[in-house]
């Protein structure tokens, strides 16, 4: 028998054993009267035990005590089924003691009994000691007469398993003893169960020299026992000890991430692509991680959301997770089996809210300049000052070549209703007008409604007084020409009203002189008593809502 290869069943028996010595007088059965010649003046002795020494030994083992020495053992074996009144099998009554001392302790048969059938059997000991006292008791304990079944060369392999060898081989040989010829003989075309962590069991069959052999997956993340059972041999007892177990443990890998991007930018409601690539460290070189999860993470007081894709043959991976607010998405491959977790990577995903204008309008004023105005809806929150940003910008045809005229920061207010912004700049005198939020990595951008504003240029050409220099008390005369443009050229622009301003000579007052019409040419002229020196100017400074405002050329005249 291989020391390393048994166990099981002994361990119960001696536990049962022990439960009978622990039971004294109570685990025997009186089958008959104590001698009346002792029965007030002795003690009669006691059964302990009385069981085999070996399911396959045929050795009888008796335990017994009394309070003289004891002198006489005789044991009778009985058919465990059999009536009370059937005859015995065999009676043993040549004993040795083994242990303890002749009042208390262990005897066992001096030969081996040999039996013509395999079974258990009743025992009923008979007891006598040095007081001449006796007793005849039936033990508890039944004798086993029947084969053992031994396991040798048993083995599992490997012990830990890895990343790159996860099949676990388990073989080993069954013999069997039988007590009636003493002979071991190799356990033939017998199955064997395999006992593995996994769910299910592994059954295989010994060949002509009772060998077997088998294997299977680990996959159980802690690993477990690995042990085997003979099936199909009857009146047999299993022998097993601590070497027919064995426990597989697998070993874990370290694992590594790529990341494709560490920052990712998406609009509000769109979802992020968190990918890259995992390896294992594997015989003695990282190769790429197959098959494995990646636990993509994101967690918030708004929420959580979470991708949990598989590398593919490469190693790659690829998994959408949709995000209502910026925030960091946590990444790492998930512990396995034979796999560590991964170092945790990081990607911070910038999720653009939605923004909007609203209520734009644009408006050209005589002297052509333009007032843009509208609001700025950016949700439940206000962008950053970085960003907090309104670009109201001009187009010559509204579709090309757009310029940012000015910038200007919206007002505070609701988010939501809101937040109102202005502007006002010098401008052509015709062309489209947007206002545009720029956005950023946090904030989606938006545009305006495109607005098409134009007014009329004018102008005031040959604009003169005269005559330079004047007497004083003279008529001074200030004429000049007021033209349109239209239709790409320039126009008599008549029925006018211009006004006349003098400015005297060291005063920076402008003085209203009066208006005059422009005839249906486009000229005009008015006269003026010479008083003093000065500069004079005609404008067009009331122009209607489709025109700009002009003024001709000063003219300073000496008055003398």
């Amino acid at each position: 028998m291989n020391s390393l290869s048994n166990r099981s069943r002994l361990p119960g028996k001696r536990a049962r054993l022990e439960v009978l010595a622990c039971a004294s007088v109570i685990v025997g059965v009186a089958l008959g009267p104590v001698p009346a010649a002792h029965a007030d003046t002795g003690v009669a002795p006691e059964l302990v035990y009385a069981t085999d020494h070996g399911p396959s030994s045929g050795i009888v083992a008796v335990s017994a005590q009394s309070d003289s020495a004891i002198t006489s053992i005789t044991a009778h074996l009985y058919a465990a089924d059999a009536p009370a009144d059937a005859p015995e099998v065999a009676t043993i009554d040549s004993f040795r003691q083994d242990s303890g001392t002749d009042h208390q302790g262990v005897w066992l048969a001096s030969e081996a009994v040999h039996l013509a059938d395999l079974g258990t059997y009743r025992i009923v000991v008979d007891l006598t000691d040095a007081d001449g006292d006796t007793s005849h008791t039936e033990s508890r304990n039944q004798f086993w007469y029947v084969r053992t079944i031994d396991l040798q060369d048993y083995q599992v392999s490997p012990m830990e398993p890895d990343y790159s060898h996860q099949n676990v081989s388990v073989s080993g040989r069954y013999t069997v003893l039988d007590p009636r010829t003493g002979k071991t003989t190799a356990a033939v075309d017998k199955p064997v169960v395999i006992h593995t962590p996994e769910a299910s069991e592994l059954t295989v069959a010994t060949d002509s020299e009772g060998k077997f052999a088998g294997s299977f997956t680990l996959t159980q993340e802690y690993g477990g026992l690995v042990s085997t059972w003979l099936q199909g041999v009857d009146n047999a007892y299993q022998v097993t000890d601590d070497g027919d177990n064995a426990y597989v443990t697998p070993a874990a890998a370290d694992t590594r991430m790529t990341l494709d991007s560490t920052e990712l930018g998406v609009k509000e409601g769109q979802s992020a692509t968190i990918s890259g690539r995992a390896e294992v460290y594997t015989q003695g070189r990282w190769q790429p991680l197959t098959g494995a999860r990646v636990d993509a993470v994101w967690q918030s007081d708004n929420g959580s959301a979470a991708t949990r894709p598989v590398t593919d043959a490469q190693g790659h991976f690829s998994g959408k997770i949709l995000m209502p607010r910026t925030g960091t998405v946590e990444v790492q491959s998930a512990r396995g089996t034979y796999l560590k977790a991964s170092p945790t990577a990081q990607v911070k995903v910038h999720v653009a809210r939605k923004t909007s204008i609203s209520d734009f309008s644009a408006s050209l004023n005589k002297y052509s300049q333009l007032t843009a105005k509208g609001r700025l809806h950016t949700g439940s929150s206000i962008p950053g000052d970085a960003d907090n940003r309104v670009q109201l910008q001009y187009s010559a045809d509204g579709t090309t070549g757009w310029t940012t005229l000015k910038t200007v920061t919206p007002g505070s207010g609701d988010p939501e209703a809101g937040a109102p912004f202005k502007g006002t700049f010098d401008a052509p005198y015709k062309g489209y007008y947007r206002a545009y939020f720029k956005g950023s990595a946090e904030w989606q951008p938006s545009y305006s409604p495109v607005l098409y504003v134009k007014r009329t240029k004018t102008r005031i050409i040959d604009g003169n007084a005269s005559p330079e220099p004047v007497a004083k008390g003279r008529t001074i005369t200030v004429k000049g020409k007021l033209q349109k443009y239209t239709s790409s050229a320039w126009h008599a622009y008549g029925s006018q009203t211009v006004k006349i301003l003098f400015r005297p000579k060291g005063s920076t007052t402008w003085y209203d002189m009066g208006n005059t019409t422009t005839r249906s040419d486009g000229t005009f002229s008015r006269g003026y008593t010479a008083q003093r020196d000065g500069t004079w100017v005609a404008e067009l400074l009331y122009p209607d809502s489709t025109h700009l405002a002009s003024a001709g050329r000063e003219d300073y005249v000496d008055v003398r």
